[in-house]
């Protein structure tokens, strides 16, 4: 079986006898300098859909080749998380991609630095990391308000807290959501929260992370540790 020459993701994709690239798709085609060859190109949906298409350098369309359907996971794997300031973020997106998380809940806390974020461009981050690892589903983004959201999990929490004295270890994450705070704390007011309601804060191995750090470990704990 051909390996695709190129991957390309197009979320809620429908396949079609023959279609035709979008300019920033032709783009990326050339830059790999495979547009004066035959090539497979495979439109991925996002949802485990893989769609083989024959691209031909004379040609303005592609030819329906083939279709794989891969079966989606069983159990998603989720991380809550203070969101990094500035190029961090991309940086998080791009390796928790990677790694094959299912979603990522960002949240807004009282001591939060960063708020808000392009979501169509993180999409596209997130596109482009998912098809250079070869995903078949993409990582999806939410964002809320911190207290709100965790009232509404409080059950299935884990918060990662570099004041603490209960030390991590891998098997407390099983069935449970790792939270991340902001680099400048949580609120006294958070962290009344947690005390009250017993959730579990735990203190993880080595100095004090930054956000997207510790965000990248929570990834891959639940990925590969559990």
């Amino acid at each position: 079986m051909l390996e695709p020459g190129l991957i390309l993701f197009r979320t809620g994709f429908l396949k079609k006898p023959t279609i035709s690239l979008f300019p920033e798709e032709l783009a990326h085609l050339r830059a790999l300098r495979l547009n004066k060859e035959d090539t497979i190109i495979q439109i991925r949906d996002g949802f485990g859909g893989l769609y083989d298409y024959q691209y031909s350098p004379h040609s303005k369309e592609l030819k329906f080749l083939k279709e794989t359907q891969i079966p989606k996971k069983i159990k998603h794997k989720s991380i809550a998380i203070a969101l990094p300031k500035g190029n961090r973020f991309d940086f998080f997106l791009q390796k928790v991609t990677e790694i094959g998380l299912d979603s990522v809940v960002f949240l807004v806390f009282r001591h939060s630095i960063r708020k808000e974020f392009n979501l169509e461009r993180a999409e596209k981050i997130v596109k482009e990391a998912a098809a250079q690892s070869k995903q078949s589903e993409l990582l999806s983004l939410s964002i809320e308000p911190a207290m709100d959201w965790m009232e509404s999990h409080k059950e299935s929490l884990v918060v990662f807290h570099p004041h603490q004295s209960v030390v991590f270890t891998v098997n407390q994450l099983m069935g449970k959501i790792p939270v991340v705070g902001p680099e400048g704390g949580f609120h006294v007011d958070e962290e009344n929260w947690m005390e009250t309601n017993q959730i579990p804060r735990l203190t993880l191995p080595g100095g004090v992370l930054r956000t997207e750090t510790a965000g990248i470990v929570a990834a891959s704990f639940l990925v590969y540790g559990t």
